[in-house]
């Protein structure tokens, strides 16, 4: 125990208890006990489910969040105003993404493999990469398209050379 103490000591606490106190929280052990095994149940499933890493999870979620943000401030500036009708259009766009993700996983996971000439190829894992990637890409895409609505591609010129490239119009329609 004098080792121990001599250690903590000399990183700067008081004594081993005081050490223990600061990094584990002993008594708020059941609430956090709680809360990290809501978080990593949350996240295995996500993962089993979607088949995507939870950070890949959190990215589609913070693309969609700033699609939503810049959305409404773009509609704001055109003088469109906020509406709650539109807002929900992203909330079902959302959860067709993942309904979509979801399944191609599962498709992916659970139906067989047949070897032709003696070659495997999953066709739902090749899906459901391309279908993830895809929902990424187009969420970038919708949020590029209102980085241009809100002008900011006269504060950062490749927004609009992004747009240029992809035909992409200020209004957010693409280019016929």
């Amino acid at each position: 125990m004098k080792v121990l103490n001599h250690i903590v000591r000399s990183n700067g606490y008081d004594n081993y208890s005081h050490f223990i106190d600061s990094a584990f929280h002993p008594g708020l052990s059941g609430p956090s006990i709680i809360l990290s095994s809501c978080l990593a149940s949350f996240g295995y499933y996500f993962e089993k489910v979607l088949g995507i890493n939870v950070p890949v999870g959190l990215l589609v979620i913070l693309l969609f969040g700033l699609e939503l943000f810049t959305g409404v401030r773009a509609s704001i500036k055109e003088g469109k105003g906020f509406s709650s009708d539109k807002f929900q259009k992203g909330w079902l766009k959302l959860f067709v993404y993942f309904v979509f993700i979801a399944c191609s996983n599962l498709a992916a996971r659970y139906i067989p493999q047949r070897p032709i000439f003696g070659m495997t190829f999953n066709v739902y894992d090749w899906v459901h990469y391309l279908f993830y990637n895809y929902v990424i890409i187009q969420l970038l895409i919708s949020n590029l398209e209102n980085f241009m609505r809100l002008g900011w591609g006269n504060f950062l010129p490749i927004i609009d050379k992004l747009g240029e490239v992809l035909k992409l119009n200020k209004n957010g329609d693409k280019s016929e």
